[in-house]
């Protein structure tokens, strides 16, 4: 964090130097129509550009995550329908998502859209969740938004999970493959 207040220190003290009006004997009328930027202009949009930039390294580590994970989800499911001793998707990615929360790196978990879900700690817990559950049922594949948590800012994202094969309905009986059964939310902090 204090590393990026310097960087952010010396890029205003350079836009300031920059930006500061300049006059010469030759300049003409044409000069004074032309009027800088102010200091808390300029600061207001030095921080919208470093909050985008956060912005889209935050989305772009939530497409990372989500293909990784959903890429093991099938993974699994594809071995678990043939050897019911290997843990189910849904188990392994609880243990997953537990380690990595254990470890600071983010949070995820599984969220129900099916309205009977095989773990009740798959419903949705705050409105965020259940606003993303119903842009799921409603055929959004993505919901994110922006909340401050502990003083910080988060991106928080949910993206929609589907029966995607056979084996998903071993665990989803009521389910046919293309079916929605719920999403992975995501909570990632825009602060380090």
């Amino acid at each position: 964090m204090a590393k990026k207040n310097v960087t952010l220190i010396l890029v205003f003290i350079l836009m300031l130097f920059f930006t500061s009006p300049k006059v010469t004997a030759d300049e003409t009328a044409d000069y004074f129509m032309d009027v800088p930027k102010k200091p808390l202009q300029v600061m207001e949009e030095l921080y919208k550009s470093v909050r985008n930039m956060e912005l889209d390294h935050a989305r772009k580590t939530v497409r990372m995550l989500d293909d990784l994970y959903k890429t093991y989800i099938v993974l699994i499911t594809e071995e678990y329908v043939d050897d019911p001793s290997v843990l189910a998707a849904a188990t392994l990615s609880k243990r997953v998502f537990k380690s990595m929360n254990k470890k600071g790196w983010h949070e995820a978990r599984l969220l129900d859209a099916t309205g009977t879900p095989f773990n009740p700690e798959n419903n949705p817990k705050d409105e965020f969740e259940r606003d993303a559950i119903n842009a799921m049922i409603s055929g959004k594949t993505y919901f994110e938004k922006i909340e401050k948590i502990g003083g910080k800012d988060h991106l928080r994202v949910v993206t929609s999970v589907h029966a995607v094969m056979k084996g998903c309905i071993s665990c989803h009986p009521s389910s046919k493959v293309g079916d929605l059964l719920g999403g992975i939310a995501y909570n990632i902090s825009l602060e380090e």
